[in-house]
């Protein structure tokens, strides 16, 4: 048991490059934080050999930390893109913080933890099409252009909307082509 006068030692380990981490499938009791390097997390669709890439994180991330608060299998893999220097938080410890913390806390952590499974299922799962690319195209572009302050929004119109435009109409011609 560990008391407040306890200090929490947490494990440490090095992960050379090109190492698989964690394994989607697998069941998992802790978490990743990384101290050095950078991780691929990618998940896989049973028999298909198509890996589909999540994130590339590095210094400063957690990952695997969906185990930390529910039994089960990991729902994706991470492998190793440079060496890595890793910090372990395992269900243990975290579970010992998370008494501590307000009981609305951990609720809202638990939904919102669950809401991200299921959107990640959902990308994962989707079937996408060429208007699927072409509709999030639009929408990240226009996100962007939102985000911009005023004065940037007109040069980054300028400077991207040809560019995006051709691209847009590269998969129309693609499209028009070849769905028939």
């Amino acid at each position: 048991m560990i008391t407040k006068r306890d200090p929490i030692v947490l494990e440490r380990r090095f992960i050379s490059k090109g190492a698989l981490i964690i394994k989607q499938g697998e069941e998992g009791n802790c978490a990743f934080l990384i101290q050095s390097g950078k991780v691929s997390i990618y998940t896989q669709k049973e028999n298909d050999d198509r890996k589909i890439i999540l994130a590339e994180i590095g210094t400063g991330s957690i990952f695997g930390e969906m185990a930390l608060l529910f039994d089960g299998p990991r729902t994706a893999s991470a492998k190793a893109l440079e060496d890595c220097n890793l910090i372990i938080l395992t269900r243990q410890v975290f579970n010992n913080k998370m008494e501590k913390s307000d009981p609305t806390v951990r609720a809202l952590l638990k939904m919102l933890t669950e809401r991200i499974i299921n959107a990640n299922n959902t990308v994962i799962n989707k079937k996408s099409d060429i208007n699927d690319l072409t509709d999030t195209t639009r929408i990240i572009y226009d996100n962007i252009l939102q985000g911009l302050p005023r004065a940037q929004q007109r040069t980054f119109d300028n400077a991207v909307l040809p560019k995006l435009d051709a691209f847009l109409n590269a998969i129309q011609d693609f499209k028009e082509r070849f769905e028939k």
